[in-house]
């Protein structure tokens, strides 16, 4: 099988969606933290983490 058969492919959207997660607080402390520090809202930086993830993911 070659790579790009294992690759996950995902396209973005030209619009935002909301949609809620249940997550533990300490990765809310986290991102709460990382806003305050950074100026960028929450909500900012865990869609950036969950962009970055996509490129780290690997089905097998």
């Amino acid at each position: 099988m070659d790579k790009k058969e294992e690759t996950l492919t995902i396209t973005k959207r030209t619009q935002p969606v909301m949609f809620s997660i249940r997550i533990d607080k300490s990765i809310v402390d986290y991102y709460d933290k990382l806003a305050g520090e950074t100026n960028r809202s929450r909500n900012e930086l865990i869609s950036r983490a969950l962009e970055f993830a996509m490129g780290k993911i690997e089905i097998k």
